[in-house]
């Protein structure tokens, strides 16, 4: 904790001039003090006035020339600017920095910086502190320190601010685009293309209110999911006080309502309990038990001597490891139940933007920039279009001059031209598959926080999917117990008929259940374990005399007619939840007729195995579990141990899991059933055709995981052709183990080579294989094995008893070597993962949960073959909407040229027609076209522009050149040809014009349609009704402008006729032949002979291949003498 006395750092900040920070997302920026220069301010109002204000723009649009034009360095300590740099990024920002009562601070993506002891840290709350340390804070915040609080921390509220229409116009009007657009307008409405620059103004600014509606909505929706105030009671200076939770600060003490609330701050149980719904934030549909953080001396005394102290520093507390003790912010109490007095208490953790709501706030509006290959695409062909630009603005002056122009009306010409060839819109436009793709998706009932990872959704190579719940059904059920002693005495299947009590016992206490409106509430495991025995259980409130010291009763049922001296009632005195990370929970009870205190454990059979006494285990313990897990069941096991008798009530509250939960007697095991959801097998069968890699990445036991990616094809047993290795660790060495032969195994040499690797594995088996691996020897390889953590990369399939921290490792080291990885999950347990998956997705109930980027209200992994079709029609539709853009760019410059040739240009009808009929037609409807049915045993690429676009784009470009150049040659050869037609006017009417518009116009209908193919990512051309639609009124129009049998038309359309039939039949037969060959470079250039060839030609757009790629080759090479390589990476 940092006082208000050890803020007094302003010497120390003297020296300090940068500085890397991070926040809570462990985002990392290198902030540097900053001042504004004089001389330099001084000098950029210069050049602002001389560039009429466009310096400005580029200050705005680039915050990195903003400090270079007007700040200087300066040290923390008179610094009134902070500049920062993501580390990831490189993007660049400045915040202001503050004073308040002596706090130093500024602001950055609504987290909130301090500068203290020369340094600058992160204001996130209470941190580092000691169970002890929280109940010390019981008495609550006292008014010496509350302003202080006050100030460091802020108000308690997630502010959201929503801007006004005006600020959010002008926020929009200054981008780039727009600012394009405006300087286009000027430049027609200065040609006199008032119609034209009028419409194209109208339509700009219906774009700017569209999107300043949408964006203000969102805001507001946003502002409303932030926005929590209700009242709470607090214990200020000793006594209750009633505040608005936005006047909460972190070291309040408040008093949940047994009828409970919505709680506004992120705190920590210290006394009672609590039932809490978390669906809003974690996506866990179940809501969940809270108990509370246990007090425990922070000291440890070494063999009793009081001179041999030491910190306990496990018992720190922290927000991801303790979630059993924690109440989060967005999250509704249900429930809660006080140890003693009238309400439950917490301590509050963390207010504002630091709790965990808040994050998922600060996440949705400052979401980290994931730029696709797209994007820098994109800008690079911009840059190439430029390049045409500045060639045809020289042409354009020369032939101007020639001609005899204006200087005047050369630049406007040149610059008209400048205005055709470079699309300022292409980079919005790229995002029309993403907009409809996530339409599509919610219609499914998927739900997408953030639309930029649609585009990483096409491009999915590997999934990971969590077992329960995602590839199984949530609910479990008893396939029957299995008691023992010092051998398993036999199975039962009712609870009513297990002897063994200790073991009867196990199963009716050893739980999380609670009761809400007579409804047990828990873990559905849990439940229907409870609902075995037949027992039936209790919550004890104030009017139970035991309620002081026992939360729960568990009691049996009467046996009528049978003489039984088993207890009838057990007390639960206190539990200590299941973690991931232990495998296990266990309850500490009372037998309520004798009194005797007894501990009871479950959790995974091999952490039971290992707490337990040796001579308590059966001898057929491995073959007895080995035998259920084989078959895809569930097991958990049970021990016991029956507390000293001096044990008291008291101690037992004090007391580690680590003095409990050893020298266990094992009791037995339950043995549960946990089936595939129905389409479960289907769903990983055509992942798998569509060369997907997928994996199990579960908590379960190994040979359970195993067994049960074998029945659902996630192992390739193809009738049995695929070998499962189960990779060990043995000392500091590893071993192979295949699946099916427990007692053969071979164990790598403790120094070996890639080929010795290979080797072992062919002495084990001579087919193909793949691996599984649990947690433990996964540490291991990870970090003392690389070469053959390379190839587990590879080939694994199975990683059993992953706890939530090592499966996001394996989705991040998968990443590092290439891969595109989506993480499937269901549970908080995941979040980690999901997070940092490139495209997580989390079957929860919840709209939107801050688990994933995805959330799939429908719990079934066909969300995943929806998110990869609608992923890959995105991508598709990208790279066609690019190539529409790139061509309409090219057609309109040739055409330009075209005219300034002969002195003239098209009409203002011209150009309005072209643009709002034909371009904005295609453009909208390109993305109409719905991703195909199935998916293909291929992605579509990631890249605009490779060697096969850049050489289609070249002989499309030359083919529109040739045929508007063709026709524009060709009227002159024509009787009726006049070459001083309206010849005082301009534009002129004339037969040049007439021609090349009636091509053109066509041209870019026809571009429309035979790009808008993207066989097998989306469906046909052809069931594109609207674009179908678009280009048959296309196709009308150019009937009319060629046949005009409408004057009115030819009069707006300023065309002149072409006054024969067979002059009229050719230009119709060019426009068939023009799509005749545009459609058959586009089919040549798709076949595989060509594409090889082309892929074979290396040119400056080539991309070094991913790792996994090269890998993957090393490996097969080495494996290819024993092992057909196709089937090696199966």
């Amino acid at each position: 904790m940092i006082t208000v006395e050890e803020s007094e750092d302003r010497p120390l900040m003297d020296h300090v001039q940068s500085q890397t920070i991070s926040d809570d997302s462990s985002s990392k920026y290198k902030v540097t003090g900053l001042r504004t220069s004089i001389p330099k301010l001084l000098l950029t109002i210069i050049l602002t006035i001389c560039s009429g204000g466009f310096l400005l723009l580029v200050m705005h649009w680039y915050p990195k020339v903003n400090v270079i034009l007007t700040k200087k360095k300066s040290k923390f300590g008179t610094a009134t600017y902070i500049h920062i740099i993501s580390c990831d990024t490189e993007i660049h920002g400045v915040a202001n920095v503050k004073d308040s009562d002596g706090i130093r601070y500024f602001k950055y993506q609504h987290s909130k910086y301090i500068f203290e002891c020369g340094e600058i840290f992160l204001v996130n709350g209470l941190e580092n502190l000691h169970y002890s340390d929280i109940h010390a804070m019981s008495g609550g915040v006292s008014d010496s320190v509350l302003d202080y609080k006050l100030m460091r921390y802020g108000p308690n509220v997630i502010d959201v601010p929503v801007p006004s229409y005006i600020v959010l116009f002008f926020k929009e009007a200054l981008q780039p685009f727009y600012i394009f657009q405006a300087f286009a307008v000027v430049l027609w409405m200065w040609d006199d293309y008032e119609q034209y620059a009028t419409a194209i103004l109208i339509i700009t600014l219906g774009s700017i209110a569209i999107t300043i509606y949408e964006q203000r909505k969102q805001k507001n929706k946003i502002n409303k999911m932030a926005a929590s105030s209700v009242e709470v009671e607090v214990l200020r200076n000793g006594e209750n006080a009633v505040l608005q939770s936005s006047d909460l600060v972190p070291g309040d003490v408040i008093l949940i309502p047994r009828d409970g609330f919505l709680l506004s701050c992120d705190a920590v149980l210290v006394s009672g309990s609590a039932i809490v719904n978390e669906c809003a934030l974690t996506g866990e549909s179940i809501p969940v038990s809270k108990a509370p953080v246990p007090y425990i001396s922070k000291f440890i005394y070494e063999s009793g001597d009081v001179e041999k102290v030491t910190v306990s520093e496990d018992l720190i507390y922290n927000p991801e490891r303790d979630k059993k003790y924690s109440l989060l912010a967005g999250t509704t109490v249900l429930q809660s139940k006080p140890t003693s007095g009238t309400n439950a208490v917490a301590i509050v953790m963390r207010t504002g933007f630091s709790t965990f709501k808040g994050s998922l706030i600060r996440s949705i509006l400052c979401p980290k920039p994931t730029q696709f290959e797209f994007q820098a695409d994109a800008q690079r062909f911009i840059m190439m279009l430029s390049f045409f630009a500045v060639l045809g603005f020289t042409y354009t002056v020369y032939i101007s001059l020639k001609l005899g122009a204006t200087i005047s009306k050369t630049v406007r010409l040149g610059l008209d031209l400048v205005t055709v060839v470079v699309p300022p819109a292409l980079p919005a436009a790229l995002t029309i598959g993403v907009v409809y793709a996530v339409q599509r998706l919610k219609k499914s009932k998927i739900f997408c926080i953030d639309p930029q990872r649609v585009n990483f959704c096409g491009k999915i190579q590997y999934i990971c999917f969590d077992k329960t719940g995602t590839l199984t059904e949530d609910g479990l059920s008893v396939l029957c117990a299995i008691p023992s002693s010092s051998i398993f005495l036999g199975a039962t299947s009712e609870g009513h008929l297990i002897k063994q009590e200790m073991f009867l016992h196990a199963l009716a206490t050893c739980h999380e259940i609670s009761i809400i409106n007579g409804e047990y509430i828990g873990d559905p495991l849990d439940i229907e374990m409870f609902e075995f025995t037949g027992w039936t259980f209790e919550e004890c409130d104030e009017l139970n005399p035991l309620a002081s010291f026992v939360s729960a009763i568990v009691s049996s049922p009467e046996r009528d007619g049978e003489d039984d001296d088993d207890p009838k009632e057990i007390g639960i005195i206190r539990s200590f939840p299941f973690t991931s990370e232990l495998q296990r929970m266990c309850v500490v009870t009372k037998n309520l007729q004798t009194d005797e205190m007894i501990l009871f454990c479950k959790g995974s059979p091999e952490m039971i195995h290992s707490l337990s006494l040796e001579s308590t285990i059966p001898g057929n313990f491995h073959s007895e579990l080995d035998s259920y897990t084989n078959e895809g069941y569930r097991v958990i096991a049970f021990g016991w141990k029956v507390l000293d008798s001096e044990t008291s009530w008291h101690s037992i509250q004090t007391m580690r899991r680590s003095e409990l939960e050893c020298d266990l007697n094992f009791t037995g095991l339950l043995i549960m059933e946990n089936h595939l959801k129905g389409d479960t097998t289907g769903c990983i069968s055509e992942l798998m055709y569509s060369n997907t890699k997928v994996c199990m990445v579960t908590g379960d036991n190994i040979f359970t995981a195993i067994s049960v990616s074998k029945k659902c094809g996630i192992v390739p047993i193809n009738g049995g052709l695929h070998d499962v290795i189960v990779v060990k660790k043995e000392g500091q060495s590893v071993a192979f183990q295949l699946d099916s032969q427990e007692q053969t195994s071979v164990i790598l040499p403790t120094k070996y080579s890639q080929m010795e690797i290979v080797n072992t594995i062919i002495g084990l088996t001579s087919r193909p294989f793949v691996f599984a691996i649990a947690e433990t020897a996964f540490n291991h390889v990870a970090e003392f094995h690389p070469l053959l953590y390379e190839l587990l990369l590879l080939k694994g399939k199975v990683f059993a008893r992953m706890k939530p921290g090592k499966k996001q490792k394996l989705v991040e080291d998968l990443q590092k070597i290439g891969y595109t990885v989506s993480m499937c999950g269901d549970g908080a347990n995941d979040c980690g993962a999901l997070k940092s998956a490139h495209a997580g997705v989390s079957l929860s109930e919840a709209e939107a949960s801050i688990a994933a980027p995805f959330t799939s209200a429908n719990p079934s992994i066909s969300c995943m073959i929806e998110i990869l079709r609608q992923g890959r029609a995105a991508l598709v539709t990208a790279s066609v909407t690019f190539r529409f853009m790139a061509m309409y760019s090219m057609i309109q410059f040739i055409t330009q040229l075209l005219h300034y040739s002969i002195g003239t240009n098209m009409t203002d009808s011209q150009f309005l027609y072209i643009d709002m009929f034909v371009i904005s037609g295609i453009a909208v409807t390109l993305g109409h076209s719905q991703p195909a049915l199935n998916l293909a045993p291929s992605t579509p690429k990631a890249q605009l522009i490779d060697f096969k676009v850049f050489v289609l784009l070249t002989l499309h470009v030359i083919i529109t050149f040739g045929f508007q150049f063709f026709v524009f040659m060709l009227v002159q050869t024509y009787p009726f040809y006049d070459p001083n037609a309206d010849s005082g006017n301009y534009p002129r009417k004339c037969l040049e014009n007439t021609a090349v518009f009636i091509i053109s116009q066509s041209q870019y209908a026809i571009y429309g349609v035979v790009l808008c193919q993207g066989h097998p990512f989306r469906r046909p051309a052809y069931r594109n009704w609207t674009l179908m639609l678009v280009f048959f009124l296309c196709t009308v129009m150019t009937v009319l402008f060629v046949f005009q049998p409408l004057p009115f038309l030819t009069k707006m359309m300023n065309l002149v006729s072409l006054q024969q039939l067979d002059v009229q039949i050719t230009f119709i037969l060019l426009m068939a032949l023009n799509f005749v060959l545009v459609y058959l470079v586009e089919e040549l250039f798709d076949t595989n002979r060509v594409t090889g060839c082309l892929n074979g030609v290396k040119i400056f757009l080539n991309k070094a291949k991913p790792q996994f790629v090269t890998l993957r080759e090393v490996w097969e090479d080495l494996f290819s003498n024993d092992f057909n390589s196709k089937n090696f990476y199966k």
